[in-house]
C-alpha cells in the first residue's frame, strides 16, 4: 500500500512519515491488551486521512497525508502524549517529509529511520530527518 501510494503521490502534495518506537518486544509479546489499548489510543489522536499501522517490534508507522513536516511535528507531540500516558517505556519517534527528489519509497522511509535511530540514541523524543 505504501509503495502505491509513494508511487501515486503528486510531488506537490506533501506527505509525512513518522515512525515510533516504545517499551520493547517483551511488552508486545506479554500481553496483548496494553497493545489493543495502544491502538485505540492511535486512533483517538490521529485524523481519519492518516494510516498507522504496527510494525511489531515495539515500532509503529504512521503516514500523514497532506502534512508537511510542521504539521508532522504537531501530529508527533499528540501521539507522544498519548503513548506516554500509557507507561509504555520510553517513547522515540522520527519523522521525514517527502522530496521530489526521492524517487524510491524506501528512501522516504529510511530517512524516517534514521531520525527515528537519532531520537532512540538520545534517549527518547522526537527527531527531523
Amino acid at each position: 500500500m505504501y509503495s502505491y501510494l509513494f508511487q501515486a503521490a503528486d510531488p506537490g502534495v506533501a506527505m509525512t512519515v513518522l515512525l515510533l518506537s516504545f517499551g520493547s518486544e517483551e511488552f508486545e509479546a506479554s500481553d496483548p491488551e496494553p497493545l489493543r489499548v495502544l491502538g485505540e489510543r492511535m486512533q483517538d489522536s490521529t485524523r481519519t486521512s492518516d494510516l498507522a499501522g504496527h510494525l511489531g517490534h515495539g515500532r509503529l508507522v504512521v503516514l500523514l497525508f497532506c502534512t508537511n513536516i510542521a504539521g508532522g511535528m504537531i501530529a508527533a507531540d499528540r501521539i507522544e502524549q498519548a503513548v506516554l500516558e500509557l507507561n509504555l517505556g520510553r517513547v522515540s519517534i522520527g519523522l521525514a517529509n517527502y522530496e521530489a527528489s526521492m524517487k524510491e519509497p524506501s528512501e522516504l522511509l529510511e530517512t524516517a529511520d534514521r531520525a527515528l535511530r537519532a531520537a532512540e540514541e538520545a534517549g527518547g523524543g522526537v527527531e527531523l530527518a
